[in-house]
């Protein structure tokens, strides 16, 4: 049996590919969970005002559901490295994650939490089926 290294990377590339497809949509899933919970809210005006807000250090409270889904993921594939991103796309996503003194904001961490939780399943997942075992040179 001859070695194709070549043809090693090619198909283990394209199952990290195919997992990181999955460790996306399973963190975009809990990410989203955690800004699932909702609050009373009234109108004041035109604005739509949240009667009870969450804790500085809590995950935000929803709203009207903008930031939950805001919330996507993209994957990129560069010379034999595969990398998962997820992140939100409103104006206040960075400040409620991180806080923001100017406006005396505490942050309100909801991305960073969930990718953290999840993080050993998401590695175990990304890698999963990569290196069959027949692969490894299983006798």
């Amino acid at each position: 049996m001859e070695w194709d290294g070549d043809r090693v990377v090619l198909e283990a590339m394209h199952q990290m590919s195919i997992n990181a497809d999955r460790v996306g949509f399973m963190l975009h899933g809990a990410v989203v969970r955690s800004l699932s919970k909702g609050q009373p809210t009234k109108r004041v005006g035109e604005r739509l005002v949240g009667l009870n807000p969450s804790k500085p250090g809590e995950p935000p409270r929803s709203l009207n559901g903008l930031l939950r889904n805001s919330i996507a993921y993209r994957k990129e594939i560069q010379h034999r490295a595969v990398e998962v991103y997820i992140g939100a796309n409103t104006k206040y996503a960075r400040a409620l994650e991180f806080g923001n003194p100017k406006s005396n904001l505490k942050a309100r961490p909801y991305l960073r939490p969930a990718v953290q939780k999840n993080r050993d399943k998401a590695i175990k997942r990304l890698v999963k089926g990569v290196f069959p075992k027949k692969a490894r040179g299983r006798r």
